[in-house]
């Protein structure tokens, strides 16, 4: 039978009366709580009747040597009125007692009440907002990106994923933030009227967190790393060290804080050495995912083994590759004897797939450049097609938009044709079910050929 637990705490830092239930229905289990955090350890004990009591104290501090005269002085009158010191975690003091006398130890709501906010607006409140703005910058300049170019982000599942988990820790943000003034404008008003501080209801707190958690452990188990794996094991790799390195980082962080606690270090010197650690450790930690990545990239050839480098007439290097392209030049017309490249890249994600090809020859730059997207859902199926014609823009002093097109000629339900100041270009969308191929010819395609391209890019579809 094991002696010691560790457990998740499912309430917030202002619970204090949810806390102090839960604790006492522990206790009245046979767990006895010893140290607190972001888990709390308990220990095996007899099953007993344990009144608790949750306080906060604005000079308390993680980084602390000791308790300050006052939170001593603070304990000592605890202890005086029957109440053991238990644990403290940041300006949160827990007590407990098994007299039935004991008095409370707060006995005004509105001084529990402001002590409650002294702590929050001391820790969670600034952090919370300053994680909020940074992570919200980021969720918007994504959104940005899949504004402009929404195949592309949908089918991109890394880029996918790292929304997707923003958005969740956004709405988790959100979600704590509102929540705590939402009990703090009813605290208020309670404590104004002579009440006590109102208990929140905490009913689904576990089951929201435990969706919260779930919903992230999907998206990276079944988005995020299978969309990594397709693009390469480097992108893996990269990942894996990211992870690693921020779990040695706040390791590191948390044996260093102690150890100059340990050794009588001021609380402001400690939180400064603390602060500059993890910009210091964070910044190289993300620095050297992003250099590992791009080292992989650049040392493995994107074409796999089958890839020469060719040198032009006029100087230029050029990596010359063999992927297996769906459609080549040759198979409208004939090519000369040139060095070709035929290049493929590919990006996967549960909602979205997108294939870029491209056959090129670097001597007079001719080529042939389509892309294939298919995509899961009628209605991103249209957005993505709006996305697609929405390039409707002045782009250097040239507007650029697409107009309908004979859809007979290439065997699709849909056909698009791009031009340029009015003029018509050799670059259309063709549609069929959920599939959208954008192709651009050096040539103006032949009836035959564009029977050709539906009947080899739009099969499937």
């Amino acid at each position: 039978m094991r002696q010691t637990k560790r457990t998740m705490m499912w309430y917030e830092f202002y619970q204090d009366a949810n806390i102090e239930e839960h604790l006492e229905a522990m206790a009245a289990n046979g767990w006895k709580l010893e140290k607190i955090g972001f888990f709390w350890h308990y220990r095996r004990a007899e099953p007993a009747r344990v009144r608790y009591s949750v306080t906060y104290f604005s000079e308390s501090s993680e980084f602390n040597p000791s308790p300050t005269e006052n939170e001593e002085t603070l304990r000592e009158y605890c202890a005086a009125a029957g109440w053991d010191f238990v644990a403290g975690w940041h300006q949160m003091l827990i007590f407990s007692t098994s007299r039935e006398d004991a008095p409370p130890l707060e006995t005004e709501g509105t001084v529990k009440l402001e002590a409650v906010h002294r702590a929050m607006k001391k820790n969670f409140l600034p952090s919370g907002f300053v994680i909020l703005a940074l992570f919200g910058f980021n969720l918007a300049m994504q959104l940005r990106l899949a504004e402009r170019n929404l195949p592309s982000f949908l089918a991109d599942g890394v880029q996918l994923g790292a929304a997707l988990l923003i958005l969740l820790l956004v709405c988790h943000l959100v979600w704590i933030l509102c929540s705590y003034f939402l009990w703090y404008r009813d605290a208020k008003r309670s404590v104004e009227q002579g009440g006590p501080c109102p208990k929140r209801r905490s009913r689904f707190a576990r089951a929201r967190q435990t969706v919260l958690l779930a919903a992230a452990a999907s998206v990276v188990l079944f988005m995020y790393i299978p969309a990594a794996v397709s693009v390469g094991r480097g992108t893996v790799k990269g990942l894996l060290f990211l992870l690693c390195g921020y779990g040695f980082m706040g390791v590191v962080i948390q044996l260093v804080r102690r150890w100059l606690r340990h050794r009588g270090v001021s609380a402001w010197t400690n939180r400064i050495v603390t602060i500059v650690l993890a910009f210091v450790l964070g910044t190289g930690i993300i620095g050297g995912s992003v250099f590992y990545t791009l080292w992989v990239h650049k040392s493995v050839q994107p074409g796999g083994e089958d890839t020469e480098t060719y040198i032009t007439s006029y100087g230029s290097e050029w990596q010359l590759r063999r992927d297996p392209l769906p459609l080549k030049i040759e198979d409208l017309q004939p090519i000369e004897a040139l060095p070709w490249s035929y290049e493929l890249t590919e990006h996967w994600s549960p909602l979205a797939s997108l294939q870029e090809g491209r056959q090129v020859e670097y001597e007079n730059w001719e080529s042939l450049d389509y892309e294939i997207f298919d995509v899961k859902t009628d209605f991103l199926y249209r957005a993505c097609l709006r996305n697609y014609l929405g390039t409707e823009e002045l782009v250097g002093q040239r507007w650029l938009e697409y107009s309908a097109a004979d859809e007979t000629q290439w065997g699709a339900s849909a056909a698009y044709r791009l031009s340029i100041d009015g003029e018509e270009m050799d670059t259309w969308l063709l549609c069929r079910n959920r599939r959208i191929v954008k192709i651009t010819f050096d040539w103006e395609p032949t009836p035959a050929q564009m029977a050709l391209v539906g009947k080899t890019l739009l099969t499937g579809a």
